[in-house]
């Protein structure tokens, strides 16, 4: 009699683990925490991209020619280059002092890998 009482208990104990749905992790859900966590990371991000913009010539080249190809930056970039004919750094700080023209560098930067990573290379990330 126990062995059967022990056998059912058994038996539906297995039944009620192997009723239980257990939850998944869709490709949304990583997606959406990975989101999370580069909003978080916001400030310390853009920080340490602007710092690898003013650092590197390469860098500074690249989001230039960027910014001069993106019709919503390019007006504002030409001017700024005619104002700043020879000097790159002079380029960078102006890019860096208008917000429009900043964002959308930081953003081109921040959402491209490979250039996100030249950049955290450049601030020694």
């Amino acid at each position: 009699m126990k062995r059967i009482v022990l056998l059912i208990v058994a038996v539906v104990f297995s039944a009620s683990i192997s009723a239980q749905t257990v939850p998944s992790v869709t490709a949304e859900d990583v997606k959406d925490a990975g989101m999370a966590v580069a909003a978080e990371q916001t400030p310390d991000l853009e920080k340490q991209i602007k710092e690898a913009l003013m650092k590197d010539e390469s860098l500074q080249e690249e989001t230039v020619g960027y910014l001069r190809d993106n019709e919503d930056t390019s007006d504002a970039i030409t001017e700024i280059i005619g104002e700043n004919e020879d000097s790159l750094s002079g380029i960078m700080e102006a890019v860096m002092g208008d917000s429009t023209l900043s964002s959308a560098a930081i953003q081109w930067i921040s959402n491209n890998p490979e250039m996100l990573k030249k950049a955290m290379k450049i601030v020694g990330m």
